[in-house]
């Protein structure tokens, strides 16, 4: 029997069987309605028998036209592909933080007066101790050269009513009386000489002079600063974190800190982490040590913290682009097998850099189909071109 024959038998078996059943529901409704319900129930489930039956006839029929069909354009499809490899995949979350360093002082002079001597340049690099400006303290010297001559004079009364006072001679008050001026005088001395030091303005630590805010001749009191030094061996950055991550980062956390305004990027850890909670927008504060030693890093300079929330040691990552979505929300990609598309579904986790965690449907060692990927459909015939 040919084909055409083939199909016209089906045809007519499937017309005879939608016939009977109309005829047998034609009976049913003639019926007494004691027994209507099960008759109809029957005569449904007949009718579903017979639609599964010829729905899997003109399946079995297309398929048939679609094998010897000579004038059909078989849809051949190019794409590219990538195999599914299992690896490390991990989770940043991005906040903005400010370079500082504890050696940013700006300096101010301890007693007024009109600066007499500036030691260093905007730029000079400077050691701890080392004198950077004097003031003028001409009355402080007299007072002291003054008491020098006082002290003196007291010194000797004193030594010699000691050594008369060891040989018994004189009185006791006497000896008591030079004691005590001699001493309330090198008392003196030593608060001058104190107050003498503060017409010198010395480095707290070693550093850069970034700024002089004062000429020679000018007036300097204790109300004004007069030079910026700064250390910038010693930095770090700080950021505010919203208190959702408090659980997921620690202090020893890989961050990755990129700096847009001098185009780098250092990887660090986290050094610490705050214990309180700002109320008015719920943060904590973060701080993590940093190299300078290209030099650029420079205070209040803006970075932007790569900070790892998430780690997976071994999973399937795909690009984002591949994962595709049926209407009802459910994930799917496309795989190869025998240059032929198959439609897999998968069920995805985080992303990140449009790189994507896959949870399920994915072991690794599947061919993906990459670029093409949204003009198939499974099933597809398809050829692969190389990148």
């Amino acid at each position: 029997m040919n084909t055409k024959n083939q199909r016209y038998t089906m045809t007519t078996k499937a017309i005879l069987v939608l016939s009977a059943t109309a005829i047998t529901l034609g009976a049913c409704q003639s019926g007494n309605e004691g027994g209507e319900f099960n008759t109809l129930v029957q005569e449904r489930d007949s009718l579903k028998a017979a639609r599964k039956e010829i729905s899997a006839q003109i399946q079995t029929l297309e398929e048939r036209i679609q094998t010897i069909d000579t004038n059909r354009v078989i849809r051949v499809i190019n794409v590219t592909t990538m195999e599914a490899k299992p690896e490390s995949f991990e989770h940043y979350f991005t906040v903005q933080g400010i370079v500082e360093t504890d050696q940013n002082a700006q300096l101010f002079p301890e007693a007024a007066g009109r600066v007499t001597s500036i030691w260093v340049k905007e730029g000079t690099k400077v050691v701890k101790g080392q004198k950077l400006i004097t003031l003028d303290n001409s009355i402080v010297v007299k007072q002291i050269q003054e008491l020098k001559s006082r002290l003196s004079l007291a010194e000797n009364v004193y030594k010699k009513q000691e050594k008369l006072w060891d040989q018994k001679v004189g009185s006791e008050i006497q000896y008591l009386e030079a004691k005590n001026n001699y001493e309330s005088l090198k008392q003196n001395m030593e608060t001058l000489m104190a107050q003498n030091d503060l017409y010198v303005i010395n480095a707290p630590f070693g550093g850069v002079i970034d700024e002089i805010n004062i000429k020679e001749g000018e007036m300097a009191g204790p109300q004004m600063p007069v030079i910026r030094l700064i250390n910038t061996d010693d930095m770090y950055i700080k950021s505010d974190v919203t208190e959702r991550y408090l659980d997921k980062i620690k202090a020893g956390d890989s961050v990755r800190v990129f700096f847009p305004g001098i185009n780098d990027e250092q990887h660090t850890t986290i050094a610490r982490i705050g214990e309180f909670i700002n109320p008015n927008n719920r943060t904590f504060k973060i701080r993590l040590s940093l190299k300078n030693d290209k030099d650029l890093l420079k205070p209040n300079l803006l970075g932007e913290l790569n900070i790892r929330d998430y780690v997976n040691d071994s999973t399937v990552v795909i690009p984002s682009s591949m994962v595709q979505m049926t209407p009802s929300g459910d994930e799917f990609v496309f795989l190869l097998e025998d240059n032929k598309t198959k439609k897999v579904a998968i069920e995805t986790g985080m992303t990140y850099n449009d790189r994507v965690e896959i949870l399920s449907g994915l072991s690794g060692g599947e061919v993906l189909i990459d670029k093409g990927a949204r003009s198939i459909k499974d099933g597809d015939t398809v050829n692969v071109l190389s990148k």
